[in-house]
């Protein structure tokens, strides 16, 4: 009896030094975390963890939950710090899911060629492109008018910021308004850009709150507008750019100057008039 007791000592004291191989951190044979992230997943909010990973149906619960934990946390840090490097950026930025294409496509270049596009490259590629879109959609005004009308200014969310560009077709424009409700000249801008959207029904209207991008608009509402995913006008402090005038003929002018709209995105409704002259004249 003395025996058997004396091994079922023996197996818990091995059982409580597994236990405390498990809770130690395996700094010593793992690459050293990189701070950011290490201080991002010290922040989520979570229960303090007494022990190593658990075991039962519980304990592998409460350990799943813990990892989505950090992988949410990790994936919205991604998401916000692409955000705002794109609006620190110059007009050569593209979306998300573009800039990830162009990066696995970069380093397959790397490795065939072991050459990168310097800017002078990218840029004439980039002016190269838009005249390209911009003869086309001169070509196929009268096709496009049939095909895919707008005519609305719509309220999109955060996740569906990126699929609204890049899932839209190559001739057609996408203004975006990043707004906050909290913002006088948001709420005139909405009124600006829904006349507008009445006025070139070719092209797509719409508005993303600032909050949810994790986008800092110091006071301003922002405009960002896109043609085949390509950001061809980055219009961040709007109210700088037109002044005091601030209307419906100012905002128009910039969009048009700055090439996120063009005379090819206007929709020419035909007048009762204009039918009834054209009968006139067959007779």
């Amino acid at each position: 009896m003395e025996d058997a007791l004396w091994a079922q000592l023996q197996n818990t004291s091995l059982e409580e030094i597994d236990d405390k191989h498990r809770i130690e951190p395996e700094s010593e044979s793992e690459p050293e975390q990189d701070d950011h992230d290490e201080s991002l997943v010290n922040s989520i909010p979570h229960e303090e963890r007494q022990s190593g990973p658990h075991t039962g149906p519980k304990g592998v619960r409460a350990d799943h939950d813990y990892q989505q934990q950090i992988q949410l946390a990790l994936k919205n840090k991604a998401r916000a710090d692409y955000n705002a490097r794109m609006l620190a950026k110059a007009p050569t930025t593209t979306t998300y899911l573009q800039d990830a294409k162009e990066q696995e496509l970069l380093i397959l270049q790397q490795q065939q060629q072991q050459d990168e596009l310097d800017d002078d490259d990218l840029k004439f590629y980039r002016e190269k492109r838009l005249n390209e879109l911009k003869r086309l959609k001169q070509g196929n005004h009268s096709i496009r008018q049939q095909q895919k009308l707008f005519g609305t200014y719509n309220t999109i969310d955060a996740d569906d910021y990126a699929n609204e560009i890049d899932d839209e077709w190559k001739t057609i424009p996408v203004i975006i308004h990043i707004y906050d409700g909290s913002l006088p000249k948001c709420k005139e801008l909405d009124t600006i850009l829904f006349d507008l959207s009445q006025k070139y029904r070719l092209a797509k209207f719409i508005r993303v709150s600032a909050n949810d991008l994790d986008f800092d608009l110091v006071g301003s509402p922002a405009i960002l507008a896109y043609t085949s995913g390509i950001l061809v006008a980055n219009l961040v402090r709007i109210i700088d750019i037109v002044g005091s005038r601030f209307d419906i003929d100012a905002i128009e002018d910039i969009l048009l100057r700055h090439g996120a709209l063009s005379d090819n995105d206007l929709y020419d409704i035909p007048s009762v008039g204009s039918d009834e002259e054209e009968e006139q004249d067959d007779e």
